[in-house]
Order: C-alpha cells, then structure tokens, then sequence
C-alpha cells in the first residue's frame, strides 16, 4: 500500500476490514493519513494486475473482495 508517497508493507493477515502496515521508515505518518490500496500518484501506483500476481490470483478477485465499507474515490 501507499502512505505518504512511500510503499508501506503488509504485516500479518487481512483480517476482515482490518489490515496492518509497517510504516516504520516512512516519516511524519499520523492516525488518520491516506492510505492507497490500488491506484497511485505521480510517483509510486500499485495496480490490481501487480496485487493478483503476489496473491497467486486474478485481479477480478481482487477487486470482488475489496469490502462496500471500504471508500472509494474514482478518478478519470
């Protein structure tokens, strides 16, 4: 995922709506920053296509199993 235009890695399991990162070298983070999960910024995206292939799956499962509790902000 993305958090203040840095990579920040998963650690442990997804549980429900709950995921925790490691955003230990990412300076100044703070409760409540944007987290990106799919999608990016002029310097870093991560893609559905790049989540299914280190998730053994397809990106359509990937994007089916992203919770309606989790907003969404479309962008053209």
């Amino acid at each position: 995922m993305i958090v203040r235009n840095d990579y920040a890695a998963i650690v442990g399991l997804v549980s429900m709506d709950l995921t925790t990162l490691d955003v230990t070298g990412i300076p100044g983070v703070s409760v409540g920053d944007e987290v990106i999960l799919i999608g990016g910024n002029d310097d870093r995206k991560i893609t559905a296509w790049e989540m299914a292939q280190i998730c053994g799956t397809s990106p359509y499962e990937v994007l089916c199993n992203i919770s309606k509790r989790v907003p969404r902000k479309g962008v053209e």
